[in-house]
């Protein structure tokens, strides 16, 4: 017989009626885990029972009380079970729990997916959190944005409650500005005034989202990246049982431990049912902002100002890949009235006409941005991911042998790719 060293059983003893937030406590509890990545459980409902709680006087009859016993049984790995079953002590009260190392004649778990082990959400997440007051000038905030190259920021008490939650979304939506903190960063101090003019004096909290998205700090990773999608946000706040924000979790944190547990040994004994590597070509994105590099200046910027990300690949006639374009590149290129009229373009909430932007004589050759970082079609996700961080980007193109360009893959791409091979 061979033992697993790391699969044990943990039950609960309960009673049928016990209760938790208005429903059952035992439907309670196996939801909870369901959501914080269990590999499973069962409720077990039992004939009679007897126990401290329960008396003495019918504890051998045939109950009709709500206090019939009912017993959950959660077979998982141990590193799972350490992680989960502290989030459950709330749920669990002062009822019976036995943890028990479980000898294994053979067995087929469900696939761990790409996360796995005792690590979660509190191990990999950006610590300590940035936040700002609701008071806070919103031109502060854009600049702490930029500064610590965050999409999201968490707005705080003085205990570090979160009470909302300021996004690129919320600038857009209700201060009316559009140009990314990383881009306004660049600007001089004379454009940035300018653009900010209208909203000088705004308040973070005139702003922000006052019901955000986050995430318990006990929570699964697959599930955290569940919320992420959700919420549409790349990174999410992370907060403690009591509303503390006390972290940070994006992208770049969760395929960073893609990563590191990918080059974890594997010593279990006990067989999961693994799928064959996803292949790039199966998730990536076949849409793609591109221009080619015969067109005219004036419509490489039209391209870069109907991508979201402000950013393009460049290709020849052919299609084969030969570089890149920024706007911050062609903004640092353009000089005069012909910048002002496309950093106007940029915070414009409709891009104009190719027509009316600089350049219509002109090619954008020296604005060419060198090749940026590729992957194969039939290359697997992990190496997609070890490519991202490796060159801190937020997407890779994807060619073929030729270098023709088939599409991209993006950092939200892979994570919502995780999430199917988690479920």
């Amino acid at each position: 017989m061979a033992a697993e060293n790391s699969l044990h059983r943990v039950r609960i003893y309960l009673a049928r009626g016990d209760q938790w937030e208005g429903g059952v406590r035992y439907l309670a509890i196996m939801e909870q885990l369901r959501r914080g990545g269990a590999t499973g459980a069962t409720a077990l409902s039992g004939l009679v029972g007897f126990g401290p709680g329960q008396g003495s006087a019918s504890a051998l009859a045939e109950r009709t009380d709500g206090q019939q016993p009912v017993v959950i049984e959660w077979l998982d790995r141990v590193e799972t079970i350490r992680r989960l079953l502290p989030a459950l002590r709330d749920l669990l009260g002062d009822d019976l729990v036995t943890v028990e190392k479980v000898p294994v004649f053979q067995a087929t778990l469900r696939s761990r997916g790409p996360f796995s082990g005792e690590r979660g959400v509190a191990d990999v997440m950006l610590k300590p959190p940035p936040g700002v007051s609701a008071d806070t000038r919103l031109e502060v905030a854009l600049a702490k944005m930029a500064r610590d190259a965050i999409a999201v920021l968490p707005v705080v008490t003085a205990e570090w409650r979160m009470v909302g939650l300021l996004t690129k979304r919320d600038l857009a939506w209700r201060a009316d500005v559009r140009l990314a903190p990383s881009l306004l960063a660049q600007l001089s101090a004379a454009e940035r005034g300018a653009i900010l003019a209208a909203v000088a004096e705004r308040q973070v909290g005139q702003v922000m989202s006052a019901e955000p998205g986050s995430v318990g700090i006990n929570t699964a990773i697959q599930q955290a990246l569940a919320t992420m999608v959700e919420w549409g946000y790349p990174q999410i706040p992370v907060v403690d049982p009591n509303g503390h924000v006390v972290g940070l979790l994006g992208q770049h944190e969760v395929l960073r431990e893609l990563l590191a547990q990918a080059n974890a040994a594997e010593t279990e004994q006990v067989r999961e049912v693994n799928q064959a590597p996803t292949p790039v070509h199966l998730v990536m994105q076949s849409a793609v902002h591109q221009v080619t590099s015969s067109q005219q200046l004036n419509v490489a910027l039209a391209r870069l100002l109907a991508a979201p990300e402000r950013h393009i690949l460049v290709v020849d006639d052919g299609g084969r890949l030969v570089g890149q374009l920024s706007a911050l590149t062609a903004l640092q290129a353009l000089q005069g009235e012909e910048r002002a009229t496309f950093l106007k373009a940029l915070c414009a909430e409709r891009p104009p006409a190719a027509g009316v932007l600089p350049g219509k004589e002109r090619s954008f050759q020296t604005l060419i941005e060198a090749m940026p970082p590729v992957i194969g079609p039939q290359d697997p996700l992990l190496e997609a991911a070890r490519r991202l961080i490796e060159f801190e980007v937020e997407q890779l193109a994807v060619v073929n042998e030729e270098r023709q360009l088939l599409g991209i893959i993006a950092r939200g791409g892979l994570i919502r790719a995780l999430i199917q091979q988690s479920e």
